[in-house]
């Protein structure tokens, strides 16, 4: 596990972390009427949206095998959302 379930109810940096391998898997969920975003805060800024109340978003990411600068942006309204990181591509 690169990054254990995590949660929050508001935007916020998570911890950086260094994939082993040249992908990893991200699993997010939300619930609420605001707009949830995953945001790489690397150089291209990648803005992955979470879709709240329903299915839990899946992502897979190539990257190579530097440190991960993620961040959870909460916008528009309540939202808690959930999020973990887990190294490889993985089925959900």
């Amino acid at each position: 596990m690169l990054l254990p379930e995590t949660s929050g109810t508001g935007s916020e940096q998570l911890p950086r972390f260094i994939p082993p391998e040249r992908v990893y898997t991200v699993y997010a969920d939300c619930s609420g009427t605001g707009t949830v975003t995953v945001v790489d805060r690397s150089a291209d800024g990648g803005r992955h949206p979470v879709r709240c109340n329903g299915v839990a978003t899946v992502g897979v990411v190539h990257t190579p095998r530097e440190p991960q600068h993620l961040a959870v942006q909460v916008t528009e309204g309540p939202a808690t959302w959930r999020l973990s990181v887990v190294s490889g591509a993985q089925e959900q």
